[in-house]
């Protein structure tokens, strides 16, 4: 794993998941009035944990066609 983009595409990946963990720990659940509690953390975790795979995929594709 040398690649800047595979460095990045990791660390947003760690990111997307301390986002979904917050989630989890602060707001997921259901109040006792049996409304659903969500915050920002839950879209911004699954965006991340997207963004870092495809940065992920993009950098081994990378490798594929520029072969060193």
């Amino acid at each position: 794993m040398n690649s800047k983009l595979q460095k990045s595409g990791l660390f947003i990946i760690v990111l997307g998941a301390v986002s979904l963990g917050l989630e989890k720990v602060y707001y997921g659940g259901v109040d006792s009035n049996g409304v659903l509690q969500e915050s920002f953390f839950l879209p911004l975790g699954f965006l991340l944990l997207g963004l870092g795979v495809l940065l992920i995929i993009g950098a081994f594709l990378l490798k594929l066609i520029r072969p060193r």
